[in-house]
């Protein structure tokens, strides 16, 4: 087989295409509810060294304007507005929205803006108050077109582009595939990851820096309740038979400790950076 006919943007668009018809869009209710997102936020500031990290990675100056692309609540955005001129944060999902608008209110940072849209349905010339120094995408290049999308991140950047990704199966991609078969009678199918995604890069002509790195995953619950209440909204549970299979799983795959629940795992993640071809 000759590697060189392999359009590496077409086996992301599938991978992206297979694991949204499986995933029956979960994944968007999620992130809509307030309560998971403070959930994130939480888990966030509890486990912070790689925020400290990837701040300590990233070119930052005082003067400069950053992009940040699925925001979230504010992980990098907030500490970055506090060391720059300019953060733009994209972010559309509405639970995620309205807590970052919320942190950025009580810490009282005001050269931080919202833009409420997908990235893929962004106007970078509209929408955006570019061009910026730096964009970054930690881990929220759930694009269906990841070409297209790197080509408007590149548009939008004046020099400097980060991405975060992931390698291998995450935690949360392996209990659907537990799961999945028992929920829906069918197989679960994981997104594309770092690998596919190095390769589009290539191919556009585009050769960055890599970093891989562990990354400890953890989810605190004060109650088996509260664990199944975030787990339901993960899965779409509708049924008793899938609440009780959930139930179940939850109750052997948790960690119980000291009358505490957790979901805990390791996972691996990839930096993806470079610079901007700059035009003579």
């Amino acid at each position: 087989m000759d590697y060189r006919t392999i359009d590496w943007n077409d086996v992301w668009k599938d991978l992206m295409s297979a694991q949204k018809t499986s995933n029956k869009e979960v994944e968007n209710n999620l992130w809509n509810r307030k309560d998971n997102a403070e959930r994130f936020w939480k888990r966030t500031q509890e486990f912070s060294d790689r925020t400290r990290l990837t701040l300590e990675e990233l070119p930052l100056t005082p003067q400069s304007r950053v992009l940040d692309i699925g925001a979230g609540p504010g992980r990098l955005s907030i500490p970055v507005a506090e060391r720059v001129a300019h953060v733009t944060a994209v972010e559309p999902a509405e639970g995620m929205r309205k807590l970052l608008l919320d942190n950025v209110a009580e810490k009282g940072i005001t050269n931080l803006e919202c833009v409420s849209k997908r990235w893929e349905d962004i106007d970078v010339g509209n929408d955006l108050n570019g061009p910026y120094d730096i964009v970054i995408a930690s881990f929220s290049l759930g694009m269906p077109d990841i070409r297209e999308a790197i080509q408007k991140m590149e548009k939008a950047s004046s020099r400097h582009i980060y991405l975060y990704w992931f390698a291998g199966t995450s935690p949360w991609e392996e209990h659907s595939i537990n799961l999945w078969s028992y929920l829906y009678g069918t197989n679960y199918t994981c997104g594309p990851k770092c690998d596919v995604l190095y390769n589009v890069l290539y191919d556009m002509g585009i050769y960055p820096d890599m970093q891989v790195f562990p990354m400890e995953y953890t989810n605190n619950f004060a109650s088996m309740d509260e664990a199944m209440d975030f787990f339901r909204s993960r899965y779409a549970i509708e049924t008793p038979e899938q609440e009780a299979i959930l139930y179940n799983y939850l109750r052997d795959e948790l960690s119980w400790e000291n009358g505490s629940i957790s979901e805990r795992a390791d996972s691996t993640r990839v930096r993806i950076c470079w610079e901007k071809k700059q035009n003579n």
